[in-house]
């Protein structure tokens, strides 16, 4: 069943509705799941670092502890994007998983800004680490995380994506302090520890802010990601007696889930087949995901209603 069928259940309850459901409970389900792994982790990071004295795994601690927080956020998000549509959101609830991917950001930055002011000072003052303890936690480290990650990745939301680059980005961090704590282990540069803090923190805002940049697109009403208005048209004006689009609108609600509203002109044919018409132009644009589409027909030789849009 594609996307476009399984979410049309605004307007027809098709065998659709009890899918999607089935998929936003185990959007849920991996979410809290991936919370409590983080959150038990960070706990045991948090006294690892400690006890082995390394600024990466202290930093990763509290990164972690920032990954929970924005993950009850993103949890929370999640559950009220699936509320039916209401008298106070005509459009449904599913922006609010959008407003769930930026909050879950900004943790992100404020944690990777952190870790750089923890982490610069200690390459220029290196302290001693104790890297066999550092080895112990980066291999449980990078089995747990990648194992979460696995779990989350199977998410197509804006907010799981989001979400899927906490649980990489601590995957990756791990497999750095892997290789950090080997060198560390045979060579003695406890500089390395800083360093890994560093290069981690700076490649984790680097994807960040290129998800940010997605999120406002559709805060911002921005046509979607792949296609523009102009596409939509081109494909409505291949329907018969189908002479003008114009005034045409398209913005995204979720960045999956998009509504389109246009003027269609028709022919001197069209007029009397206009509703065999309108429900064409639906049917056909619901491939590019569009769940929602007001269109209003004018005939040719008629005046725009609203002319300083044409």
């Amino acid at each position: 069943m594609s996307k476009d069928q399984n979410h049309h259940h605004h307007h027809s309850h098709s065998g659709g509705h009890h899918h999607h459901h089935h998929s936003h409970g185990s959007a849920i389900g991996r979410m809290r799941f991936a919370f409590v792994l983080n959150l038990g982790f960070a706990i045991i990071e948090l006294i690892g670092g400690y006890l082995t004295n390394s600024v990466a795994i202290m930093s990763d601690a509290l990164h972690d502890f920032g990954d929970a927080m924005a993950m009850v956020i993103a949890i929370v998000m999640e559950k009220v994007s699936h509320k039916e549509s209401d008298q106070k959101f005509s459009y449904g609830y599913r922006r609010f998983s959008v407003l769930g991917a930026v909050i879950t950001g900004g943790i992100l930055i404020v944690g990777s800004v952190f870790i750089l002011v923890e982490a610069v000072p200690r390459l220029l003052n290196p302290q001693a680490v104790h890297a066999n303890g550092m080895l112990l936690l980066a291999v449980f480290g990078v089995a747990v995380n990648g194992f979460a990650a696995l779990r989350v990745s199977k998410g197509t939301s804006l907010n799981e994506r989001m979400l899927m680059w906490h649980m990489i980005e601590d995957v990756m961090g791990w497999v750095l302090v892997l290789i950090g704590a080997l060198v560390m282990k045979f060579w003695d540069v406890p500089q390395v520890d800083a360093g890994l803090a560093i290069a981690l923190s700076l490649w984790i805002l680097f994807n960040v802010f290129r998800n940010l940049r997605e999120a406002m697109k559709v805060f911002l009403m921005a046509a979607p990601t792949g296609f523009s208005v102009e596409h939509v048209s081109v494909e409505i004006k291949k329907i018969p007696s189908v002479v003008d689009v114009h005034h045409a609108h398209l913005w995204s609600l979720d960045g999956e889930n998009h509504i389109y509203t246009a003027h269609v002109v028709l022919d001197g044919t069209g007029l009397e087949n206009a509703p065999s018409v309108k429900s064409e132009i639906k049917k056909r644009i619901k491939n590019f995901g569009i769940i929602e589409a007001t269109i209003e027909t004018e005939v040719q030789g008629d005046a725009c209603s609203d002319p300083k849009h044409n």
